[in-house]
C-alpha cells in the first residue's frame, strides 16, 4: 500500500538536519514495528503536488505553522484534494493542521482559540472508540503544538479525543477519515528543541516555560507508540 503524504509545512533547516522533516518523522513513527507501508511525500511548500488523488492509495496530511483559514495559494489545491480523496473514499489522515484542514473541508468549522497556546504533553480522554482503536488506553498523553482549534467537526464524525482544552481533538469519519490534534510523531526531544526554537519568537515564554518543564518533568509519558498502532490499523484495513 502506497500513502501520500500532504507536506504542509517545516520546522527550521537546524531541526530537520537534526530531525528531519514532519514527514519523515511520520514515517519512523508507523513503521517502526516493521516496514508495513510505502510512502511518497509531496512537499506542498515547494509546488509539489500529486498529479491527482488517485496516485497513492491514501493519505497523510501533516502539521503546519499555518493557520487554515489564512490566504495561501497551496492551500485551496490540498482542499480540494482532500474533497477529491473524501469522495473516492480513500483513507486519510491529518495530524495538527491536517486534522484541522480536513475538518474544515469536509464542512467544520476552525478558529483560533480563546484559550491560548496549548504546548508540550496533553492527555485526552479517549471514547467512542471503533475498531481499529482497541489498543487505545481510556486516557492518551501526546505531545501538542497549537493555539487554532476545530471548533465544530463535520456531520457525521465521530469524537473520540478530548480534554478540557480541546474538546474536538480527535475525529473519524466511517473508515475512511481519521484525525488527531495532536503530534504523535513529535517525540521529548524534538518537542523540547523546537519550544525552545519558537520560545518569546512566536509563541509567548508564559506558555512555553510551563510546558518544558512539564516535558523535563515526565519524559515518559508521552505514548506516540499506541497512536502509532491506531494509524497502522487504519490503513490495514484497506488492505485486508
Amino acid at each position: 500500500m502506497k500513502i501520500g503524504i500532504l507536506l504542509v509545512g517545516r520546522a527550521t533547516d537546524d531541526l530537520v538536519e537534526k530531525y528531519g522533516t514532519y514527514a519523515e518523522m511520520l514515517i519512523s513513527l508507523i513503521n517502526s514495528e516493521e516496514e508495513v507501508f510505502e510512502f511518497k511525500t509531496f512537499n506542498i511548500l515547494d509546488s509539489v503536488f500529486p498529479k491527482n488523488h488517485l496516485e497513492c492509495d491514501g493519505w497523510i496530511v501533516t502539521g503546519s505553522p499555518h493557520g487554515v483559514y489564512e490566504e495561501h495559494s497551496w492551500i485551496p489545491t490540498v482542499s480540494q484534494l482532500i474533497n477529491d480523496i473524501y469522495q473516492a473514499s480513500l483513507p486519510i489522515f491529518g495530524v495538527c493542521f491536517g486534522h484541522q484542514l480536513i475538518a474544515q473541508v469536509l464542512g467544520g468549522r476552525v478558529e483560533k482559540s480563546i484559550k491560548g497556546w496549548g504546548l508540550g504533553l496533553h492527555t485526552y480522554k479517549i471514547n467512542n472508540k471503533t475498531d481499529y482503536m482497541g489498543n487505545l488506553p481510556k486516557e492518551l498523553t501526546l505531545n501538542i503544538c497549537h493555539q487554532d482549534q476545530v471548533l465544530q467537526v463535520p456531520e457525521g464524525a465521530k469524537v473520540y479525543a478530548k480534554s478540557d482544552f480541546c474538546e474536538n481533538a480527535g475525529f473519524y469519519i466511517k473508515d475512511k477519515v481519521l484525525t488527531m490534534q495532536a503530534h504523535p510523531e513529535f517525540l521529548i526531544d524534538f518537542i523540547e528543541a523546537l519550544l525552545t526554537a519558537r520560545r518569546d519568537l512566536t509563541i509567548p515564554k508564559e506558555f512555553v516555560d510551563p510546558a518544558l518543564l512539564k516535558l523535563k518533568a515526565e519524559p515518559n509519558s508521552v505514548q506516540s507508540s499506541q497512536f502509532a498502532e491506531t494509524i497502522r490499523q487504519f490503513f490495514l484495513k484497506i488492505v485486508y
